[in-house]
């Protein structure tokens, strides 16, 4: 190796480091302008058509999301911090005894040591929810730097977007047809996740929030946020959140309340995962469940709220650069007949 690419390759090495310290405090608000870019520009194109001017239509597609995405998100934020330690204390206070009493007839457990198990995962509920809330909100000046960064990236991006994943496939040393593939995979599976489970995800738990508002659930931003990150998780879903909300209000003295909730949680939250899922996913790859559930725990732990959205993502493009890779350089040298 000659002495001039000893040099590049360190001094390149020793930039990136550095450039990586540099982008770290805002990492999230960038991961995020990417993923927002990406999965609304077709209201940058339907902007861009009628007005003509891509500064323009950026723009546009800034103030759409500032005004139905970021300035609601901030207020719910806020709203969600002041609901955390409330929720806990409520539900420990009023519930606990009830639910642990009837657990505890049903399967034969000690009162008393249901009742520990379940306040100490309380507790860890409720730890995790204050140790993200803070990552979410940060101070006002952090808030404000990094959405001006967001937007300031996502404006460029759309109206940039095309000429630089251009420019990344002209300068990728591959095939034509290989950078066909690889492309077309990369947005198969990033569609997959963003509007297969992410948006799913959302709807479903945004409608089991409103059903614990209707019904008169204390705390119930609190409890819809975890419906939100459990939606995504296979198997558990958001039964695991409405259906205690609702057994505590029939042991509370809510009757009806409470068996209205389980009839609203199980007619139109539970059917609407069905009914969406696969008309969002079709044509699309599916995505395997533990890496669903790996990235949104992983994610939520790495990068915060943000990581529900990035995680799963992160780990379906690596499935998705494997695949590639086995289809592209391993099958053709697997099944390549044997020379003479």
């Amino acid at each position: 190796m000659r002495l001039e690419q000893i040099f590049f390759g360190a001094f390149f090495a020793l930039i990136a480091i550095v450039a990586l310290i540099i982008l770290r405090p805002f990492l999230s608000f960038i991961v995020l302008a990417g993923i927002l870019t990406y999965a609304l520009f077709p209201v940058y194109s339907f902007f861009y058509k009628r007005v003509g001017k891509p500064g323009v239509a950026s723009a546009m597609s800034i103030v759409v999301t500032l005004l139905v995405m970021v300035l609601p998100s901030v207020f719910l934020v806020s709203k969600l911090a002041e609901q955390i330690s409330g929720a806990y204390t409520s539900l420990q206070l009023t519930n606990v005894q009830r639910i642990t009493d009837y657990v505890s007839r049903i399967t034969g457990y000690g009162p008393e040591q249901l009742e520990e198990i379940l306040n100490s995962g309380l507790a860890q509920i409720q730890q995790s929810m204050l140790a993200v809330a803070p990552n979410i909100l940060g101070s006002i000046g952090e808030l404000l730097m990094g959405l001006f960064v967001m937007f300031f990236i996502m404006y460029y991006g759309f109206h940039d977007g095309e000429r630089f994943v251009t420019r990344i496939r002209q300068i990728l040393p591959l095939e034509p047809g290989l950078k066909d593939s690889l492309f077309h995979e990369l947005q198969t599976i990033t569609q997959a996740v963003l509007y297969g489970q992410v948006m799913t995800a959302i709807i479903q738990g945004a409608l089991g929030t409103i059903g614990l508002l209707i019904f008169g659930v204390s705390n119930w931003l609190f409890w819809g946020a975890i419906m939100i990150v459990t939606a995504f998780i296979p198997l558990l879903g958001t039964p695991v959140i409405w259906v205690p909300a609702a057994l505590s209000l029939i042991f509370g003295g809510h009757t009806a309340r409470g068996i209205g909730l389980l009839i609203y949680g199980g007619t139109l939250v539970m059917n609407i995962d069905n009914f969406l899922r696969p008309r969002l996913m079709a044509g699309r790859t599916k995505i395997h469940p533990v890496l669903i559930l790996i990235g949104v725990l992983g994610g939520i732990r790495v990068f915060g709220f943000v990581g529900l959205l990035v995680g799963p993502l992160v780990l379906a493009l690596l499935v998705a650069f494997i695949k590639f890779y086995e289809h592209s350089y391993l099958q053709p040298k697997i099944t390549a007949p044997a020379a003479d």
